[in-house]
């Protein structure tokens, strides 16, 4: 576990780009700024271990020491994010291959297929050299194995990989006839009689597209062999040092899909993030307070560590826009306030040269005498000032929404009902209406446990596309049983193999429990369309009737006029409502306040205000102020 007295500050360190001066000048800037934690050697591979098999340390006992003595502890990396060149010229079978069968080049970083065992054996033998000798150094206090797992090649679609798919699939189905029925196979002559002859599902004719059975299973593959090579270097680190944590970086982002990380959560010691806004959304602090609020799902509602984010403009957008002043301080304690140990960068030092070079940092290229290092150091001395928030996890909201990677997979898929479906854009709708209307949420997993759900007064379940029968059991006990729930369009259509439940969509859990019967989906044609409520709805309509539920809105124009747009049914002490489109912002916000009244719920902020409580200290950030306000009781 991180250490609950502290907030952490600082960010990557990457001292072999500068020279030693250099290293000097950069412990008085942290020192000055409250700099006390620095991750260091997550690139570091081609310096640590310039020719195969022949290490040099001199440079990092060197930097170490020099941190140590400056009171900066250390986040040691294991480097292996990055294989030096002499590795992918030695073992060119290490390098990734597309969804095109081309394999990748060396000359980015995550070059590496993640089923290779020469990449395996050598992640393992640089972890060795690395967690024997530095295991006992004062300046550790917490280890970063790898970096941003999946983020740049997380698919790899070699003739290892493919094989490593079949080991999988024969670990998870008793049979191949359990695998045929459980893909579909009938469908497409597509029947396989013997496991050699399952391909890795890359890219198939024109026009068609791979098993959507089969391409869900590789997703799964790659998420959990993926989290393998972590395991093996948590492992190798366990043996030497049993004392201090080891994390590796999620991304908590929209756009970060391939790694499962409510599975990941569960093998880390603590739960680290990385984040980095969409700086030309105007309202990026309300995504900010999104992927917050997840990460502290993934946590299980503990304290976490934001490991990396900018400190102004990255470099990868198509517009790389700086953040305003006073914007970063906050955007950090948005993070603190939903449960982050602290505030780290990428990176300390901005590069001179390299593909980021113009990406933000804590000491830009105009050095200390700048806008950015005094804010940095303005809020170094902030978080110094309230260590004590360290020991409080934030409070936990009344409200949580089902959040599961899963169903992004399914809905990355070709051949749905609209190409329009999105579930990360769904889930952020919903999350929008309810911060702009003041209220707090907690994430939870698909599967989730009941005595969890307990503790909320209403559940939300923005399309949930795939439900297994235990899921949707939970969801209608805890609907039955006293919660309150809302179910989202294309919800519970599928079982966790992607077969559609017949009989009705939705499932029982729609069609029964909350009494809508769906036969046909509407992706709308028009932009819009008006319910008999007054509220607008847009891109989903569905031919449905009510089966037990009580009409709150209809649909009065397009294809889906007279069928059921919103419908609610009451459940003794508690009250289950369906969904059954996407409504525009402003009829969502409308929605959630509705119930929000109903339901007793607490609003604690504004469109532009936000006030979280950890523990005695409560944190109010104006946005529209651009104030921030630490506070304990």
């Amino acid at each position: 576990m991180l250490n609950s007295q502290k907030l952490y500050f600082g960010g990557d360190y990457n001292p072999e780009q500068w020279s030693k001066e250099v290293w000097k000048q950069d412990i008085e800037l942290m020192q000055k700024a409250n700099v006390n934690l620095v991750s260091l050697g997550i690139f570091s591979w081609a310096n640590l271990e310039p020719t195969e098999g022949q290490y040099e340390f001199g440079w990092l006992d060197e930097i170490m020491d020099l941190l140590h003595a400056g009171g900066i502890s250390v986040d040691l990396a294991t480097a292996t994010a990055s294989p030096p060149a002499w590795m992918s010229a030695k073992y060119p079978e290490i390098l990734p291959v597309n969804f095109d069968g081309v394999r990748m080049e060396f000359g980015g970083r995550q070059a590496y297929c993640a089923a290779s065992p020469v990449y395996i054996k050598k992640a393992a033998e640089i972890t060795e050299q690395l967690a024997s000798r530095y295991a006992k150094h004062p300046a550790v206090v917490m280890w970063h194995v790898n970096n941003e797992y999946g983020c740049h090649h997380a698919y790899c679609y070699c003739d290892v990989s493919k094989n490593a798919f079949v080991k999988w699939l024969k670990n998870r189905y008793s049979s191949l006839d359990e695998l045929n029925a459980s893909w579909g196979t009938d469908f497409w002559s597509q029947r396989y009689h013997a496991w050699d002859e399952i391909p890795a599902p890359k890219r198939t004719p024109d026009g068609t597209h791979p098993n959507p059975g089969a391409q869900i299973d590789f997703r799964r593959f790659t998420s959990e062999i993926t989290l393998d090579l972590f395991r093996q270097e948590r492992d190798i680190i366990k043996n030497y040092d049993s004392v201090n944590p080891v994390t590796t970086n999620f991304m908590s982002m929209k756009f970060t899909h391939a790694m499962d990380y409510f599975a990941w959560s569960k093998e880390v010691d603590f739960v680290s993030t990385d984040h980095y806004l969409a700086q030309h959304d105007i309202e990026n602090h309300i995504d900010l307070a999104q992927m917050g609020d997840l990460t502290r799902g993934f946590a299980n509602g503990k304290q976490w560590l934001l490991m990396e984010h900018s400190s102004s403009a990255v470099n990868w957008q198509p517009r790389n826009y700086a953040k305003t002043p006073g914007q970063e301080k906050r955007n950090v304690m948005s993070f603190v306030a939903r449960g982050s140990q602290g505030s780290m960068y990428f990176q300390w030092r901005q590069s001179q040269a390299g593909s980021e070079r113009f990406h933000s940092s804590m000491v830009p290229h105009a050095g200390e005498d700048t806008r950015v290092y005094r804010e940095v150091a303005e809020l170094g001395k902030l978080l110094s000032e309230n260590q004590d928030l360290a020991n409080y996890p934030t409070d936990r909201a009344e409200v949580a929404m089902v959040f599961d990677y899963e169903q992004m997979w399914a809905m990355m898929q070709a051949n749905l009902p609209t190409e329009d479906l999105s579930y990360p854009e769904t889930v952020a709708a919903w999350y929008r209406a309810l911060y702009k209307e003041g209220i707090q949420v907690d994430f939870v997993p698909a599967d989730v446990d009941a005595e969890t759900l307990k503790h909320y007064k209403l559940v939300l379940m923005p399309m949930l596309h795939m439900l297994s029968d235990a899921e949707e059991k939970t969801f209608t006990d805890y609907a039955t049983q006293g919660g309150n729930l809302v179910v989202g369009y294309f919800s519970n259509i599928a079982d966790r193999t992607l077969r559609v439940k017949l009989n009705g969509y939705g499932g029982k859990l729609v069609k029964d429990v909350i009494g809508v019967y769906i036969e046909e989906f509407y992706p709308m044609r028009e932009k819009s369309v008006s319910l008999s409520n007054g509220m607008e709805a847009t891109l989903w309509a569905e031919l449905s009737r009510l089966n037990g539920a009580e009409m709150v809105a209809e649909f009065k124009d397009g294809q889906g006029a007279g069928s059921v747009a919103i419908a609610k049914r009451s459940l003794g002490s508690s009250t289950a409502w369906y969904q059954g489109t996407q409504l525009t912002e402003k009829s969502q916000r409308e929605f959630f306040s509705s119930l929000a009244k109903t339901l007793g719920l607490s609003a604690t902020g504004s469109e532009s205000r936000e006030l979280i409580k950890r523990g005695p200290y409560q944190i109010e950030i104006d946005h529209a102020a651009n104030t921030v306000k630490v506070s304990k009781s």
